[in-house]
């Protein structure tokens, strides 16, 4: 492990960004158009750009978010093996009443998430693509970033790192039986405050084995 000292007092001349812009994903050319769609599904983003096995997806002011690239050479990644690389990408959203829309949405598409979770700073649900890429689509719980430092920085946390499981289900039902005429967020702050809290259930330092 990194010594602690070590670890915060890294010292560089060079700024550090001013924005996360994008991230390419690497694929078959069989998984190619399956991964694709899945993405167009998942972020409802649109194509800013297509050649043969290459596309560039944007779903905001960004002229591209996501890119997939597939070629012959490329392989699958093996299954059923923890292999060192990128974990996952994580996506958020403004209010529960959102994150519950994108849940139905999906749901309704087959799309379903492997792990749904309060981890105290955020209410996270994992989705996995089908090359076996891990996305957390979540919303923030707290209302400041100082609020969320400080509750990693806590007790709460050190004794819970994982989280509190979900169930997706009624989660989303109650969230979205107040949603408004409009689709916004119909809950009151109390039961935003409510929903966003987590419960404590004591030591947990382990995912899901789906995970």
């Amino acid at each position: 492990m990194i010594a602690k000292d070590e670890h915060h007092n890294v010292k560089n001349d060079h700024p550090s960004p001013s924005a996360f812009a994008h991230a390419v994903l690497r694929t078959t050319t069989d998984n190619y158009a399956a991964m694709t769609r899945w993405y167009l599904n998942l972020l409802n983003a649109t194509i800013a750009f297509e050649v043969p096995y290459f596309m560039l997806l944007r779903y905001d002011e960004e002229h591209h978010r996501i890119a997939i690239a597939a070629k012959p050479e490329h392989v699958p990644k093996p299954k059923d093996q923890r292999i060192a690389e990128v974990d996952h990408l994580a996506y958020t959203y403004s209010t529960l009443t959102e994150l519950a829309q994108v849940y139905t949405s999906l749901k309704a598409k087959d799309m379903l998430p492997i792990w749904t979770v309060n981890h105290g700073p955020t209410t996270s649900f994992y989705y996995r693509d089908p090359d076996g890429n891990k996305v957390e689509l979540q919303v923030d719980n707290l209302d400041t970033t100082e609020e969320a430092d400080e509750f990693v920085r806590g007790p709460k946390f050190a004794m819970n790192p994982m989280g509190t499981d979900i169930d997706a289900e009624s989660w989303a039902k109650e969230i979205l039986a107040k949603v408004r005429p409009d689709g916004k967020e119909g809950l009151t702050a109390d039961e935003v405050r409510r929903l966003k809290t987590r419960k404590e259930i004591g030591e947990r330092f382990t995912t899901p084995a789906v995970f």
